[in-house]
């Protein structure tokens, strides 16, 4: 959202700090994704922001999905949560469609077992605390660049997924 996750912040003794939103409800949808391949333990982050202020549908998540299903170019299995979003018509048609792809959900209301989870965590409270931008276009700009700049430390996608405590054996 365009509002900051507020942290820790100063001001003079009897100047109470003040920030300025030009859309306080401005929102950016984003859906992530890590691939794993298990036999050379490679961690990559795919991603897809919307247009401002839009949320996410069957469609677009089968589109996500049919994105990267053609990145990885191997079979895939797909570990997810049972968000109602995930089971949309769309979804599951092309699931249907695509049985070189298995879907095992995480277990309900276990937050803690999804990587993703934390690569969310880690943007919006570690790299975006405290950030302030006047508006969505700058706000997509700076969250293309982190999530980018994730893609490029398989290191920290692997640290997201240890943190899980699962594993890749059998």
């Amino acid at each position: 959202m365009l509002a900051p996750l507020r942290r820790r912040t100063w001001a003079p003794r009897g100047h109470t700090p003040v920030i300025k939103l030009s859309e306080p409800h401005g929102r950016i949808s984003v859906i992530g994704a890590i691939a794993i391949s298990p036999k050379r333990a490679h961690f990559g982050f795919h991603f897809h922001l919307l247009a401002d202020n839009a949320n996410f549908h069957g469609d677009s998540v089968a589109r996500f999905i049919e994105e990267v299903h053609q990145r990885v170019r191997s079979p895939v299995t797909l570990v997810w949560d049972a968000i109602p979003i995930h089971s949309a018509r769309p979804v599951r048609d092309y699931l249907g469609a695509h049985r070189t792809m298995v879907v095992e959900p995480f277990p309900p209301y276990a937050p803690e077992l999804n990587p993703v989870d934390n690569v969310w965590g880690y943007i919006k409270y570690n790299r975006l605390a405290n950030y302030t931008s006047y508006n969505l276009d700058e706000l997509r700009k700076r969250i293309t660049a982190e999530l980018r700049r994730l893609q490029k430390r398989p290191d920290l996608l692997e640290s997201f997924f240890n943190r899980t405590g699962l594993g890749l054996g059998p």
